[in-house]
């Protein structure tokens, strides 16, 4: 019986040691954000195709995504009242947001759905400098949130997703620093092994008709085997990340009529195809396109328009000589036309798909922080972002890093292959900063935009 005191006792003892050990080499302070709770369902699920622990892009079954949606909509915490309805004006404080996230921190407690999605902002409309305060604002529209029936967090009115505080973060600390990237890109294309090979099957099958079709589509796919995913600028293993990663291949997926495209306004690409097409491979990608930047006369009041999203479009073959992509110098009328229709219809898209939703978000982060960075607009305010600064005090969450997608030939209506391996994201919003023109008008606006009330992070 004392043996097995002591035995007991030694254990007890161990586990303490081991603890205090743990506790040391961690600190409570070093905390991850607490991860959309759909992660807990999902795993690494956006827009209804997820990354699996290989990197490779695929889509989601429609069951699995049912059951995220289900467990996720039981998790939501109830919307504070007055974050329960659609504004038009929403003022979000950095200072007081950041000395919430500190609290939250250092009382071991969950994060708040409210601080996760940005108390439901849709969109930033302005940046306030409030040196008075030491603060910086951001104002924009804003609505109460849900989630949907695939576990996409969306805006009960608008049907658009509600920003995120780790897309925030995940571009804040991108640029946070002096050799900030100037640009953000995705892009997925094949391998130069792959290149070579697609080459020998060009010369393997000088004519495609439908008599041999299917041999050349099926001899295509197995030759660009799987397509890499390059991401630069932000890391990798973010939630920015995916979302870039996955709007691209969801791009190419409706392009080929792989998945059914959610709107009638866009149809495949492959759908506008003319009977006399050569089969070359166009490259598709998505870039924003950023409106006018205005400021009051003092530089500390900025407004910025709508980021629209634009389709855009190269035509390119594969040089059999050196086996390298080559732009074919001449428009494919078709891709062009897929384009303008998917740049037309982006937004009806954002609504039906909310991932290309999530994207816009992205980039209108993207030049929100860009412009912080650029003017030095927390410099101008005294304000001091510690949490948003310091990944060892706030660490990220940590997805899968998208490394490669499946190619899959599709036949086009004419009798002929065609493989949409390439394109990618390009996020560039410096070169619109540098054209920001001054208005006077916003001088009139200033002390409405600068006035916040009470005591949260949130206020009309």
């Amino acid at each position: 019986m004392i043996q097995k005191l002591n035995l007991f006792r030694c254990v007890v003892l161990g586990i303490v040691l081991i603890t205090w050990i743990c506790v040391s080499m961690f600190p409570v302070s070093a905390q991850v954000v607490s991860p959309d709770r759909g992660v807990y369902y999902g795993g690494s699920v956006v827009g209804g195709v997820e990354i699996d622990t290989a990197g490779l892009i695929k889509t989601t079954p429609k069951k699995t995504m049912e059951e995220i949606g289900k467990n996720l909509s039981k998790l939501l915490e109830p919307i504070p009242t007055d974050l329960n309805e659609k504004t038009l004006i929403r003022k979000i404080s950095l200072k007081k947001l950041n000395a919430q996230i500190c609290r939250t921190i250092e009382n071991q407690e969950e994060f708040s759905d409210s601080i996760r999605y940005l108390g439901g902002l849709t969109a930033i409309r302005y940046l306030v400098v409030v040196p008075e305060e030491n603060d910086l604002i951001l104002v924009g529209p804003s609505e109460s949130w849900q989630a949907d029936s695939y576990g996409n967090i969306i805006g009960k009115t608008s049907g658009r997703p509600v920003f995120r505080l780790e897309d925030l973060l995940t571009v804040f600390r991108a640029w946070h620093n002096q050799n900030r990237p100037s640009v953000i890109t995705c892009s997925i294309d094949p391998t130069k092994e792959a290149l070579a090979k697609i080459a020998q099957v060009d010369r393997q099958f000088p004519v495609v008709d439908r008599n041999n079709v299917q041999a050349f589509a099926s001899a295509q796919e197995t030759a660009y085997g799987m397509n890499i995913v390059t991401l630069q600028g932000i890391p990798e293993q973010s939630r920015f990340a995916m979302v870039l990663a996955i709007a691209d291949y969801k791009m190419k997926q409706i392009g080929l009529g792989h998945i059914p495209s959610p709107i009638r306004g866009l149809p495949s690409y492959v759908s506008l195809i003319g009977g006399s097409q050569k089969q070359i491979n166009p490259r598709f990608w998505l870039a924003p396109e950023y409106g006018t930047i205005t400021h009051d006369s003092k530089k500390l009041t900025w407004q910025l328009d709508e980021v629209k999203v634009k389709a855009l479009t190269d035509n390119e073959f594969i040089d059999s000589r050196s086996n390298s992509r080559q732009s074919s110098g001449k428009p494919d009328r078709a891709a062009i036309n897929w384009c303008n229709k998917m740049t037309a219809n982006y937004d009806a898209l954002s609504k039906a798909d909310p991932v290309f939703g999530d994207l816009k978000n992205c980039m209108e982060l993207a030049i929100t922080v860009a412009l912080i960075h650029r003017e030095g607009l927390l410099e101008k305010a005294g304000c001091k972002l510690n949490a948003f600064e310091d990944a060892t005090f706030l660490k990220p969450v940590v997805y899968p890093v998208p490394k490669t997608v499946r190619s899959q030939a599709t036949i086009a209506k004419n009798g002929r292959s065609f493989i949409v391996a390439c394109g990618g994201v390009e996020v560039n919003p410096f070169i619109t900063l540098q054209n920001a023109q001054l208005d006077s008008k916003i001088d009139l606006e200033r002390t409405d935009l600068a006035k916040t009330t009470g005591n949260t992070w949130w206020s009309k």
